[in-house]
């Protein structure tokens, strides 16, 4: 019996000393208070936010799987104020708005009235009607990586993140303002510069090797879905939201290159229209090209028994670097000779007859045949010198002329499907020869 008392004794002293290691490592951890450390969290997020007198640079992506991103720039103030603008559209005024920092279910930084960041939940914005880029005002304080705050969208936790970086502004309104102004500007202009052809690009370069991908950009809800064909017929593709800055543009989620991340790009306009990122021997590239990275959906030109036609519809606008001259050259024909050109129209192109353009005008229709041929998808027009106009109207409408069917080279033929409101069938011709003047035009033979 002594010995199993002894035994107890020992077992017991073990038992205690173990509860009082467990004890003291419990409070080793977890020194303070629930309560207290949710107060610390708070205090800290806070003292981050105050810390830059001149403001933060925020970029926010509401869903990067399903949209781009905006630039913000936002200072906050120790009375619950913050004064705030943004890229998102062309009312860049600095706003002043309240803002708290909270306890929800973590440490939360909530815009509470409304200023330029309430924008991107707004379920009217057109055309993204009825869902708007689904964001928010309430945020989830994430990480703080020396002094760049990370945080998380409350309604997309896993896909929308508003990063704050210290702005090192001299001054915050004049310098934030000029900043969003510029980075909205790149933003259409990577749509609607001259210098934009119908073919955008993404490449990646490692390891010597070089991949591309058309881009399939969407300017709407600024995402892009690159893709390429595979030898084995197969497709790849990669999927991101763009956001642009001042000097470049950041991609969300970063593509991922054999382990190496890339997410911010700079523009390069040294070698054409590009943006451009170099890290640990990756170099990506995303911009336009002067041909076709995939195979186009091309259209056989002349498929249909009648025509199709070129539409001046606001809708339905062609290429910039092409509408700057249309433009240039209807306000040539109107001042000097009071003509006014309605519609451009190319009929029977294939049903027999003998195909010709037409321009219809306030001051008549004059039209030219032509022959045209079609290989791989790419339109080569010969004009055979027949027509109703004089050679003096001729030469007048010749710039014209040579625009629509003057391309050495010919035309790529791109079936565009259908457009808005238009329940017939949409194409592009572009210039084989200048891709970035493309015609947009719609088929109204049915």
């Amino acid at each position: 019996m002594k010995k199993i008392n002894i035994k107890f004794w020992f077992v017991g002293l073990i038992l205690v000393s173990f509860l009082s290691c467990s004890d003291n490592e419990t409070e080793t951890l977890f020194p303070d208070a629930p309560a207290n450390r949710a107060a610390q969290r708070n205090a800290e997020l806070l003292d981050l936010l105050l810390s830059q007198p001149n403001g933060f640079k925020g970029v926010y992506f509401t869903k990067n799987d399903e949209f781009g991103g905006f630039t913000y720039y936002l200072r906050f103030n120790a009375d619950g104020t913050v004064d705030m603008t943004s890229d998102f559209d062309t009312e860049t005024a600095v706003e002043s708005s309240s803002y708290e920092v909270r306890l929800g279910t973590t440490t939360e930084l909530v815009f509470t009235t409304r200023n330029h960041i309430q924008k991107v939940s707004d379920p009217s914005y057109q055309p993204l009607i009825g869902t708007g880029f689904k964001g928010t005002s309430v945020f989830q304080y994430f990480t703080n990586d020396n002094g760049t705050i990370t945080l998380r969208d409350i309604r997309n936790r896993d896909s929308g993140t508003l990063v704050l970086t210290p702005a090192n502004f001299s001054n915050f309104e004049t310098e934030s303002v000029a900043s969003v102004e510029t980075s909205l500007a790149n933003r259409d202009a990577f749509i609607n510069s001259t210098a934009v052809t119908a073919f955008p690009f993404l490449s990646v370069e490692a390891g010597g090797n070089l991949t591309e991908f058309a881009l399939n950009y969407d300017g709407v809800r600024l995402f892009a879905n690159p893709t390429k064909f595979n030898d084995d017929g197969s497709i790849a593709d990669e999927e991101f939201g763009i956001a642009f800055t001042e000097d470049g543009l950041i991609i969300s989620p970063a593509l991922d290159v054999d382990g190496v991340l890339i997410n911010e790009f700079t523009f390069d306009g040294s070698s054409g229209f590009e943006y451009v990122a170099t890290k640990e021997g990756v170099t990506a590239k995303i911009g336009y090209g002067n041909a076709p990275v995939t195979p186009l959906d091309a259209y056989a030109f002349g498929v249909r028994a009648t025509a199709g036609v070129f539409n001046m519809d606001e809708r339905f606008k062609s290429s910039t670097a092409f509408n700057n001259f249309y433009d240039a050259f209807a306000e040539f024909l109107l001042n000097t000779y009071s003509v006014v050109v309605g519609n451009v129209v190319f009929w029977d192109l294939n049903n027999g007859g003998q195909p010709y353009i037409e321009f219809i005008t306030n001051a008549g229709r004059f039209w030219w045949d032509l022959d045209f041929e079609v290989t791989n998808g790419i339109v080569v027009f010969t004009p055979t010198g027949n027509t109703n106009a004089s050679a003096g109207v001729t030469a007048i409408f010749q710039p014209l002329l040579d625009a629509f069917i003057g391309a050495p080279s010919g035309y790529y033929l791109l079936n565009t499907g259908t457009y808005l409101n238009f329940s017939n069938r949409t194409y592009s011709m572009i210039n084989v020869d200048d891709p970035t003047m493309t015609i947009n035009y719609w088929d109204f033979s049915y």
